[in-house]
């Protein structure tokens, strides 16, 4: 059946499909990354630009798709990283720009406001360059403005300019030349910005043909895209001639004239890009003096967002080789951030409502699962990952690392760490070493926390392993339940018992045993009564200690999380305590209103 026009609503799902797309390939982008600088980012800074637009849009009013590209420019300007990022953004602005006060598009009206997407991409750039993402930009335009003028039936349109956009990605390796050599033909690779805008029409394409992207997300998750080879790069550092990659936001003053900070600022690096609203300018810059690029742009107006990374040291990570890859699983609630950063890989579980399967963060979000936990007459079940899930991670990991640390949700409660161990013994001639954390959550954050500080001090996997193995027996979890609904359908608790439960209105206090397994502690009456004693318990286990790490996670309701921190802190003001929310697969234990402590004190 024919698509013949966008509406506000299919416009925002299809973009957010695009975006899930280029996040699912991040790591295989970052393998590939060669142009303007090897220091394999391009993959993590395009995902981190569509996951601000993601995040935009799920906010969003989508009734007219005047609304919604507006969302999508605001938030890829605010949250635009990198090269290729930054064009994105200059991309979405062009775009929503061409499509302002439409209600709803036709082909033609979609074809004619690419094009301008496309002069806003290539303007912002001082020196454009032919065999970059910029060409497949130009390319996959000029062939949907091109079907436009042919068919009204946007499924007919996307399937051939999307053919357009692969030949035109297919071609980058001859057309990228800098000094004279095909860098990326040299590498054995095509164009990393490139790729991802071509993984982004991907998504698109299957969305506007299928109508859903929970199965392409999972078929990209578990593909073997990752075993793609990656660039073939020198690891040496001399000729990046600019070291830093520097970007801010501007919030633009009475004095700003875009030409002339564009003058200013090319005379201290390259790969330049300028673009922006009337109100707000995003730069990025290739720098070897970030503060001077600060003090210029404060002239025009107010900076923020400023970010500088060191991209000799992210070319070192990138195409250096590293003896030891960090995997945990996604019941791990550090921040994506931290996991980023450091190369954390992480092996998702499964979460079931019914027959519609979910992987745990990945395609299912907290928020969606708790609306989902209070509506569904469906009772969550939890699996652990496949040892294809496994083997693909472990793959990815050994190309860049001699050997892996797998950290894992307590043997005690998942089959996961016992998944783990089983894939490890594929690898014959490489060490892959799985850690049993006893514990889950930010407990297990804190083991991989150690993990990457020990591998950062050139510590052995052996020195690592008998570490994390000791802070096990330091490591304790204190689970406040508001509810016993989740144990009772879960058949963790008798329906006999839960009816007891429910009239004398107790909740319990659950722990972690010697060996991993939930244990009840203790129990209390009404809804702060097992809040309180799980916090008096968290008091007595610190007390005397003199190193300890304290955070608090909670499943729905960050004020019963707060409630506890300051009453921690109120008992121990010295303590710095973070939390967190945790995994939808981790709520399927304790269910809403479930708050734990989590603490390793020695």
């Amino acid at each position: 059946m024919p698509i013949e026009y966008l509406n506000g609503r299919r416009l925002k799902h299809a973009i957010i499909a695009g975006a899930e797309s280029v996040i699912m390939r991040k790591d295989y982008l970052n393998k590939i990354n060669v142009f303007p600088v090897a220091d394999g980012d391009t993959g993590t800074n395009m995902a981190l630009t569509l996951k601000s637009i993601i995040d935009g849009l799920y906010d969003c009013d989508d009734t007219t798709v005047n609304a919604v590209v507006i969302c999508a420019a605001d938030s890829a300007l605010v949250g635009s990283r990198g090269n290729s990022g930054s064009i994105l953004a200059q991309f979405y602005q062009g775009f929503a720009d061409g499509l302002a006060g439409k209600e709803r598009i036709t082909t033609k009206e979609f074809g004619s406001s690419l094009l301008l997407a496309k002069d806003y991409a290539y303007d912002a750039m001082i020196e454009p360059k032919e065999g970059t993402i910029l060409t497949v930009i130009r390319d996959w335009t000029h062939s949907i403005a091109t079907l436009a003028a042919k068919t009204t039936d946007f499924k007919e349109v996307m399937a051939h300019s999307v053919q357009a956009a692969k030949q035109s990605l297919a071609r980058t390796p001859d057309e990228l030349k800098v000094n004279g050599v095909a860098i990326l033909k040299k590498a054995g690779v095509v164009d990393s910005g490139a790729q991802g805008f071509v993984d982004m029409l991907d998504g698109v394409y299957n969305f506007i043909h299928q109508g859903s992207i929970k199965e392409f997300i999972k078929k990209k998750f578990f593909s073997v895209a990752g075993a793609d080879a990656g660039a073939t790069v020198d690891a040496n550092t001399e000729d990046i001639t600019f070291q830093y990659c520097t970007e801010f936001v501007l919030e633009n003053g009475a004095t700003y004239d875009k030409k002339a900070l564009r003058k200013e600022l090319i005379e201290y690096g390259d790969s330049l890009i300028i673009g922006g609203s009337s109100t707000k300018t995003k730069v990025h810059i290739h720098t070897n003096e970030p503060e001077t690029i600060f003090n210029i742009a404060a002239r025009y107006g107010i900076v923020q967002k400023k970010k500088f990374e060191d991209m000799k040291a992210q070319h070192e990570a990138a195409f250096g080789r590293k003896l030891i890859g960090i995997v945990t699983d996604s019941t791990c609630d550090l921040s994506e951030d931290f996991l980023e950063k450091n190369d954390v890989r992480i092996v998702p579980l499964q979460v079931r409502f019914g027959e519609e399967e979910f992987l745990d963060r990945i395609t299912i979000s907290s928020q969606e699962f708790y609306q989902r936990l209070k509506t569904s007459k469906d009772f969550p079940k939890t699996s652990q990952p496949a040892t294809a899930a496994f083997k693909q991670v472990y793959d990815d990991m050994l190309r860049k690392y001699d050997s892996v640390l797998s950290i894992h949700i307590s043997s005690g409660i998942s089959g996961t760490l016992q998944n783990a161990r089983t894939t490890g013994k594929f690898f014959k001639d490489r060490k892959i070493v799985a850690v049993d954390s006893k514990i889950t959550s930010l407990g297990l954050g804190f083991l991989v926390r150690e993990a990457v500080k020990m591998r950062d001090e050139h510590k052995t996997i052996e020195e690592i392993e008998a570490r994390l193995n000791d802070m096990t027996k330091n490591i304790r979890a204190f689970l406040s339940l508001e509810t016993i609904e989740n144990l009772v359908r879960g058949g963790r608790l008798s329906k006999s018992k839960g009816l007891l439960a429910r009239v004398f209105h107790i909740n319990p206090v659950l722990t972690f045993d010697d060996k991993g397994k939930v244990v009840q502690l203790d129990k209390g009456v009404g809804d702060k009564g097992s809040l309180d004693k799980a916090i008096e318990h968290t008091l007595k286990f610190i007390d005397g200690k003199k190193r300890i790490q304290l955070s608090v996670v909670y499943s729905d309701k960050p004020e019963r999380a707060q409630y506890a921190k300051q009453k921690l802190n109120d008992a121990r003001p010295e303590l710095v305590i973070e939390t967190a929310q945790i995994s939808p697969v981790l709520g399927t234990y304790g269910g809403s209103g479930t708050v734990v402590m989590i603490v390793h004190a020695e």
